[in-house]
């Protein structure tokens, strides 16, 4: 079942993804464009990464004191005000300080942390059974669609109408962002609802949790900021995906644009619109494979995790297969390839991680997850370079696709802990929500 609500969210998600591709690309447009500098220019995407992990780990403490729709609207609320800051600013000045453009980014960036992990504990308890994963395949196709067209498009407009004026187009969306997070209603915060018994599902079995309506939370900090930690700890099921999650994102990290360009112009012998194509395949394949997520979401949930395992193979046999390939056509075919089954294997895993955690874990367990996932890729870039530069581009791909099968051997290892009757569970959840 998916509430109404899930679609003010779904629209949220959309409309901020865009105004995040316009002010990217505006502002690295900006920067590079008066400064020469890759150096300088790359500080941007540094700084938003090191701001999101610092706001990660303090976002428990957000969190455990505000409501979720709270915490989404004043995040949205700020990066409005930060951005239209950003704007006046340069517009205000021939030569900006680019101190004062990175404090801005930190911030933005900073807010933008509380909102991941805020959206993702929102998406369970608006979408729950089957709901869940085609949410989860809506979300996925939305933001493909969004990178997709939305980089293209953004630098289109830039160079039209310049980079100043379409950052007034993603100012004007972060707007649009506030207005449909206003209309989102979290049926376990209502102040009107008395606390009640929910049903949860943790590590296949189906228990209960009291769900308090006051967001006053006596833990001490260190226990609220640690809590998310701890339950990726205990519990079994969150624990082996987290550990197939980070391991497979150590290869996924040999997907990112400067990886793409250096395979393309070193193995390939082709130039920059090359790159464009191989990346418009890769998203192609994604947003086919969220569309096939949706189509058979009823029997993708009765084998969620095998079926995760089998698409994460199916990329391992395309990457091995790409990394050695060196026809341009072949390759592009290839990597589109790879977008389906990838695109699968992560909205499966989400839904998963969801499904085994309660509406009060959730937050912070996502928060944890974030700040995980984002050392993680920060880690994998710089190994994934220094391999490359060391043993070459054909073999980086190739550890790519081994590092991800380190970890579907992982997952085949520990498969018994995902077992259940589905069927049964699903049986007895509908009767313990039917009140709602």
């Amino acid at each position: 079942m998916i509430r109404k609500s899930f679609y003010m969210l779904w629209g949220t998600q959309t409309v901020s993804n865009i105004a995040d591709i316009v002010y990217l690309l505006s502002l690295i447009t900006l920067v590079f464009t008066a400064t020469g500098s890759l150096v300088t220019t790359i500080l941007i995407p540094l700084f938003r990464m090191l701001s999101k992990i610092v706001s990660g780990l303090i976002a428990p403490l957000v969190l455990a004191k505000y409501r979720l729709t709270s915490i989404l609207m004043v995040s949205q609320f700020g990066q409005f005000v930060l951005f239209a800051s950003l704007i006046f600013y340069l517009n205000s000045t021939a030569t900006p300080a680019y101190a004062v453009i990175f404090m801005i980014v930190f911030g933005m960036s900073f807010l933008d942390g509380w909102t991941d992990p805020a959206r993702n504990a929102l998406i369970p308890r608006l979408a729950y059974d089957e709901g869940l994963m085609k949410a989860n395949g809506f979300m996925s196709i939305s933001d493909q669609i969004i990178k997709c067209a939305g980089w293209a498009l953004s630098g289109l407009i830039v160079a039209i109408i310049g980079a100043i004026p379409t950052m007034w187009i993603a100012a004007v969306c972060y707007l649009l962002a506030m207005i449909f997070t206003a209309f989102i209603r979290d049926p376990y915060a209502s102040p009107r609802v008395e606390p009640e018994m929910i049903p949860v599902t943790v590590d296949g079995t189906l228990a209960t949790e009291t769900v308090s309506e006051s967001p006053v939370d006596k833990a001490s900090r260190w226990e609220q900021l640690s809590e998310g930690w701890k339950v990726l700890g205990r519990n079994r099921r969150i624990r082996m995906l987290a550990i197939i999650d980070n391991i497979d994102t150590l290869g996924g990290a040999a997907w990112i644009g400067a990886f793409v360009l250096a395979f393309v112009v070193q193995v390939l012998h082709q130039d920059a619109r090359w790159w464009g194509f191989m990346n418009a395949s890769f998203f192609v394949g994604s947003i086919a494979g969220g569309i096939f997520v949706v189509a058979r979401v009823k029997k993708l949930q009765k084998n969620a995790f095998p079926v995760m395992l089998i698409s994460l193979l199916a990329y391992v046999i395309i990457t091995i297969f790409f990394a050695y390939n060196t026809v341009p056509l072949i390759a592009l075919i290839l990597i589109g390839l790879s977008g389906l089954p990838v695109q699968i294997a992560g909205v499966i895993r989400r839904t998963l991680i969801q499904q085994n955690l309660t509406p009060a874990e959730t937050p912070n367990v996502m928060s944890a997850w974030s700040v995980l996932s984002n050392l993680t890729f920060a880690i994998a870039m710089l190994l994934l370079s220094w391999f490359a530069d060391t043993f070459g581009m054909s073999n980086m791909y190739l550890l790519a696709g081994l590092l991800t099968l380190a970890a579907i051997i992982m997952g085949f290892v520990s498969r018994a802990i995902f077992r259940e009757d589905y069927e049964g569970y699903l049986q007895d959840k509908k009767l313990a929500t039917s009140k709602y």
